[in-house]
């Protein structure tokens, strides 16, 4: 009986600390409502990630015997999140003007666009989000037309630009490996 108490007690204090991240996080500068994508493509994304609050820490510690400083890195953030899309080729150029409508919103937040790529079959953006010193937020939009694709990545949480490539191997990532 003491044990399940003690179990309910846990889970109900994992809860209500879930359940209050999701709310502050909203209220981080650094954080970005990916869900409105969906709109954007009319169906679910088939590349979900969602890692933050305990998962974070979980992972940030799970990390620290191979890589302490990707696990002080961890520590630092609030959320991972990431969003992928596949689409149609005939979609791309409607696909692209949405995403340039999204880079002026960000712009209008107060985001700096720090990369701009616009090629034949890729268009990529990274956007960063400044709380005085810090970099609390990046969002990258990657829309590859050769791949079909477009996946958007948003970091929250105290980030240091050059470990964004050791977070992209951490959670398997290609868009967050090559060299901003």
């Amino acid at each position: 009986m003491k044990r399940n108490m003690l179990i309910a007690g846990i889970v109900s204090l994992v809860m209500a600390s879930a359940a209050s991240g999701q709310t502050n996080l909203r209220s981080e500068p650094g954080y970005v409502d990916l869900e409105a994508m969906e709109s954007w493509f009319g169906e679910e994304p088939y590349l979900f990630v969602n890692v933050k609050g305990a998962l974070l820490n979980l992972v940030a510690e799970a990390s620290r015997f191979e890589d302490p400083d990707l696990a002080d890195l961890l520590h630092r953030l609030k959320a991972v999140q990431v969003r992928g899309y596949k689409s149609d080729r005939s979609d791309a150029k409607a696909i692209r003007s949405r995403a340039s409508n999204f880079a002026r919103e960000l712009e209008k937040k107060g985001w700096e666009t720090a990369v701009r790529v616009r090629d034949d079959d890729e268009h990529v953006e990274l956007f960063m989000k400044s709380d005085g010193d810090v970099i609390a937020g990046l969002m990258i939009v990657v829309a590859k037309d050769d791949e079909d694709e477009t996946v958007f990545v948003n970091i929250v949480g105290d980030i240091d630009p050059a470990q964004i490539g050791r977070l992209g191997r951490k959670f398997d990532i290609d868009e967050l490996e090559r060299d901003w």
